[in-house]
């Protein structure tokens, strides 16, 4: 019954405190809906790959390797690896797999009419072995994990078997990979959300094993990893102590200095978060979950610092209520449940909103950033549990205090202009203003060095010409020896080298910049120490398209197989000549072939600018060359379109044609960067409107408590101007005491931010400046909107009562 009183009370409040109970809901709803979606962010990057019920078991082999130039780290591994791993390490090891995976596959099949149809898969191809369900959890709807044991024989999920073959059971159907014929022989149960193993197709590892292992111990690929399955009383610090000699024994012992590549373990749990090494999937990294989870509180006690400013502010109203409850015998406790359960009930009703919202901010979110979450309400219990949990702690964080301070006061006092009680109240609030201030301001110098940031990487110099260059893509491999008459890559290069606006073309594994690299390592005649390195296979007319800069020697030959290199001026310097001219000629030992070095071009990036520049080797080797370059020149590329498309088509009829120009590969390079920032502005905007809120309830607040002031201050002759002043000066003060605060810590903040970056800006005044600038602004503008129309009222209206 008391607490049915509560909440009637409670409802009367909020109807008769329209305007208050409206921006207290509004900046709760914002703060919660903020940290809501956050929640879901982070915990949709967790637990990935939770489900197994041997997980606390499986590990992952990688590699890491220490050079000259520092260690680099590789989740890849040479296939033979996993065999060895297993009979060597047998006390420990239960068993052992091998997993490659591919990713923009081109997929052919049968349709149910009898026609062929192709497609691109962008992910879920790999290739996989019989142990790996001893491994991994994943339920068979057909069949059993033998059935890929014999080559060209595919496991198919359950989607991916209804929307190639419209059945759920297509055993015997054949599916085209790879220019090779695999026969479905299982049908899997369709993988969850959060696994970092996200095959819907498994080929037959012994279709490629003799392939793969052909290259022995001499090649890594980061497609191919090894997994296994720790003996359930064995230790992984045992394992791991004798993999220095396992190393050494398929590799040499190593230099003085400690180069040479090492193998490492990596526990399940870790390959959605470690940073170091790849996965199957996108990444978490814990780095990311601490700060989501950081913003999402700083938003939640931001919209509690706006409740308790304007629930303290609106204490004097509340007064004689409070005294004539006391008069009639309400105890202290008694009425802070009372001025609990209002709080309650608000942000009740701002949880409610949150949820709504939350779910119609996800239709955006999740495009943007190729997420898949949701709610779940139905069914995610970990989603009530944060909203119950938010529900309290706002409470309890928003009421508490001001509950403190309304029921405080005497039967029948109210607040007069020099209460202590009043005085507290005052102190309170400026010093929560101050903290909403020094919120609003960090998050706005965090936006403009994130800006800045990517501004400035987006404007740097690369190195080389990234504009009006499109890529088609090579599906075929070639290998020298097996092209009896003419290669048929160089044959599409001549026939694309003829048309208009076509001025240059090149062969190439891969462009100046891109999102996958080869690498190695070589050494220089007498010296044992490796270099490493990244590699380039291009042919002669690569250097010209891209417009690389000689700066010593000569280009290289159009051959198909290596005849010499030419290197950058960051694998110069690591080789220790400072005079470039000096190591034209020098012969480099790479891959058991000594061959000269024709010349030196000057460093262009190869990846993000996040990553400093690297060593790299151009050389001459049809079998890796997998897209050709077209410069253009005119604006005659959409006429020309059909043409290379018809051309390509006829060069490879088994395959899809596609284009991509190098600029918006360059630009998808930097996505990371472009949604940090982007998610980072959207964040502080919404911690900025939160505490927009606070003061334009505030500023009301002063506006009514002063309105006969004003009024008596515009009949002795105040200007409106003055009278704005008025309101803003005290606010002025409390924003730089919260830029004081929070320059120096956005400073260090950011300063860490940065270091993520090998080409990054300096922090001057300057942005520290221009986020005190914006606060001004932003608030002078809050601020001055409601205290003008306060200051042009007509005095006559405020004092007639007088």
């Amino acid at each position: 019954m008391i607490i049915n009183n509560y909440f009637k009370t409670a409802l009367r409040i909020l109807r008769r405190e329209k305007s208050n109970s409206i921006i207290n809901i509004a900046g709760l709803t914002l703060g919660i809906t903020g940290g809501l979606i956050l929640f879901l962010l982070v915990a949709n990057g967790s637990n990935f790959d939770d489900y197994h019920k041997n997980k606390d078991r499986i590990y992952r082999v990688v590699t890491s390797e220490k050079t000259s130039n520092g260690e680099s780290f590789t989740q890849g591994i040479p296939p033979i690896l996993v065999s060895a791993f297993q009979d060597d390490l047998e006390a420990e090891v239960e068993t052992a797999t091998f997993t490659s995976y591919r990713r923009n596959s081109m997929i052919g099949f049968a349709k149910p009419d009898g026609s062929f149809s192709k497609v691109v898969e962008p992910t879920g191809v790999a290739y996989a072995e019989p142990s790996f369900f001893d491994i991994f959890d994943r339920e068979f709807l057909i069949g059993d994990p033998s059935s890929i044991e014999s080559p060209n024989t595919a496991l198919i999920s359950k989607t991916w078997a209804e929307k190639y073959f419209q059945k759920e059971d297509p055993v015997g159907e054949v599916i085209k990979y790879d220019d090779k014929d695999f026969k479905i022989s299982g049908v899997l149960e369709d993988y969850p959300v959060k696994t970092d193993l996200p095959f819907d197709l498994m080929l037959s590892y012994a279709t490629i094993k003799k392939e793969k292992e052909g290259s022995e111990w001499g090649g890594i690929s980061d497609t191919d990893n090894c997994y296994f399955l720790l003996k359930e009383n064995a230790s992984i610090k045992n394992l791991e102590a004798q993999l220095p000699g396992f190393t050494e024994k398929y590799y040499g012992e190593k230099d003085k200095s400690g180069f040479g590549k090492n193998f490492l373990i990596q526990p399940l749990n870790t390959l959605h978060s470690d940073m170091r090494f790849g996965n199957y999937n996108s990444k978490m990294p814990f780095i990311a979950k601490v700060t989501f989870i950081g913003i999402g509180l700083v938003l939640l006690v931001s919209c509690c610092i706006n409740f308790v400013n304007l629930t303290t502010a609106a204490a004097v109203k509340r007064s004689k209520e409070i005294g004539i409850r006391k008069i009639l015998g309400s105890s202290r406790s008694q009425l802070i449940f009372q001025l609990l359960s209002e709080t309650l009930l608000v942000t009740f009703i701002a949880t409610g909103f949150s949820v709504i919202l939350g779910e119609f901010l996800l239709k955006f979110i999740n495009p943007y950033l190729g997420l898949n979450i949701s709610l779940q309400l139905t069914s995610g219990l970990s989603v009530w549990i944060y909203l119950i949990g938010v529900m309290i702690i706002v409470t309890l964080l928003s009421g508490l205090y001001p509950a403190w301070i309304i029921s405080s006061g005497k039967g029948g006092k109210v607040y007069s202009s020099n209460s202590s009680e009043k005085k507290r109240g005052f102190s309170m609030r400026s010093s929560l203003v101050v903290v909403q201030f020094f919120i609003s301001q960090f998050f706005i110098i965090a936006t403009l060095v994130m800006y800045s940031q990517f501004q400035y990487i987006q404007k740097i110099d690369l190195g080389f010409q990234k504009d009006a260059i499109v890529t088609l893509p090579i599906p075929v491999n070639e290998q020298v020896d097996t092209i009896q008459n003419q290669s048929v890559m160089r044959t599409l290069k001549g026939e694309l080298q003829r048309l208009s606006g076509i001025s240059m073309v090149s062969l190439n594994n891969a462009p100046p910049s891109s999102s996958g690299v080869l690498g190695t390592s070589f050494t220089l005649p007498g010296s044992d120490e490796p270099i490493s390195t990244q590699i380039k296979e291009v042919d002669g007319d690569y250097i010209d398209l891209f417009e690389l800069e000689l700066l010593a020697g000569t280009g290289l030959s159009d051959m198909d197989t290596m005849s010499g290199f030419v290197v950058n001026e960051t694998l110069a310097k690591a080789a220790g000549y400072e005079d470039y001219k000096d190591l034209v000629g020098e012969q480099i030992d790479l891959w058991g072939n000594m061959m000269p070095v024709k010349g030196v071009v000057k460093d262009f990036n190869t990846t993000s600018l996040s990553k400093p520049m690297e060593p790299v080797i151009l050389l001459n080797n049809l079998s890796g060359f997998h897209n050709i370059s077209l410069k253009l020149e005119g604006d005659s590329f959409e006429q020309n379109l059909a043409l290379i498309q018809d051309k390509w088509e006829a060069a490879y009829p088994e395959h899809i044609f596609s284009y991509s120009f190098l600029d918006d590969q360059v630009k998808n390079l930097y996505n990371g960067e472009r949604k940090t920032s982007t998610t980072l502005a959207l964040f502080s905007s919404l911690a900025i409107f939160i505490g927009c809120l606070g003061l334009y309830g505030l500023v009301t607040f002063m506006a009514n408590n002063k309105t006969k002031e004003i009024g008596i201050r515009k009949v002795l002759g105040a200007t409106s101007e003055s009278i704005v002043l008025l309101f803003t000066k005290e606010f002025f003060k409390l924003i730089f005491f919260g830029f004081v605060l929070a320059a120096p810590i956005a400073g260090f903040v950011m300063n860490m931010v940065l270091k993520e970056f090998a080409y990054q800006i300096s922090l001057g005044p300057i942005l520290f400046l221009s986020g005190l600038g914006i606060t001004f602004i932003i608030a002078f503008i809050t601020v001055g909107f409601r205290s003008f129309g306060a200051a042009m009222a007509n005095p006559v209206d405020s004092l007639r009562s007088e």
